[in-house]
């Protein structure tokens, strides 16, 4: 697993993840490397980082997206929405070719839990656009085409958090996604009824009176790196002292891309 966010602002955009990368078979995972990378350059300005599945064929994620680059070779020169469909296929045929191998069966007998799932996020500038976008591939979930989300669209000024995130709804929203749930859940035993429309409006004031609010408005980039810096590694040091040691660690890494012309870089 991995931890992935994302800052899009209005000088460009902000990738970070974590590097440690996990080989899995059919037995669990055999082997992790602290040091790998999930974060990639494609074409000049569009960043791409990846959670879930570390490998395929033998072959590391980073080497299908460089295969890519070198087999569409236009992808610089259209917008990122018409980038993301070749990926998601691209990608999609790969995964499929891959587990009908591995499981000798056609792919839709293969039972979904055993299909892991690949995950993709594809951001920064269309050729001519002077503002940033993300969108987000999960293979094989989107096998339709077109079927992948986007993150946010130009003038969007978000920052999001995906995977093992769970550190950083925590910090920001003082509980956990499932919290919520399954309070309601409680409450719905207790009530014999769920919650009116009347009664989750009066509640919602309290839930978000204790929610952290980051101002992202005219955010600079600099300042951007560093708050995507700082939540990454919140959810490394998280897991570094729990007793439940899910595969996030390793180091932190950053990628960017602004309006001014220059590639999508990754950060040291």
């Amino acid at each position: 697993m991995t931890v992935a966010v994302i800052c899009n602002l209005s000088d460009g955009l902000i990738m970070g993840v974590d590097s440690a990368v996990s080989i899995s078979d059919m037995d669990g995972v055999q082997k992790v490397f602290e040091d790998g990378d999930k974060l990639f350059q494609l074409a000049e300005k569009i960043g791409v980082a990846t959670y879930g599945l570390g490998s395929l064929e033998g072959r590391t994620i980073g080497s299908f997206i460089h295969e890519f680059e070198i087999t569409h070779t236009d992808i610089g020169k259209i917008p990122i929405s018409e980038v993301v469909e070749r990926l998601r296929l691209f990608f999609f045929e790969k995964y499929v070719a891959f587990a009908e191998h591995y499981f000798s069966t056609k792919f839709d007998e293969i039972p979904d839990d055993k299909k892991g799932p690949l995950s993709l996020i594809v951001g920064g500038f269309s050729p001519g656009e002077f503002l940033s976008e993300a969108w987000l591939i999960t293979i094989p979930a989107n096998r339709d085409a077109n079927s992948a989300e986007k993150i946010c669209d130009r003038g969007s000024f978000l920052v999001k958090w995906f995977a093992m995130s769970g550190p950083i709804d925590r910090y920001l929203t003082g509980f956990d996604r499932d919290f919520l749930s399954d309070t309601s859940d409680f409450f719905v035993s207790v009530l014999g009824r769920p919650f009116t429309d009347e009664e989750l409006a009066r509640y919602a004031p309290i839930r978000d009176k204790y929610m952290y609010r980051i101002f992202l408005d005219a955010m600079p980039i600099k300042a951007g790196i560093e708050y995507v810096r700082f939540l990454v590694q919140l959810v490394i040091q998280h897991y570094r002292y729990m007793s439940e040691h899910p595969i996030v660690g390793g180091q932190v890494k950053l990628g960017v891309v602004t309006y001014k012309g220059e590639r999508f870089r990754l950060l040291e």
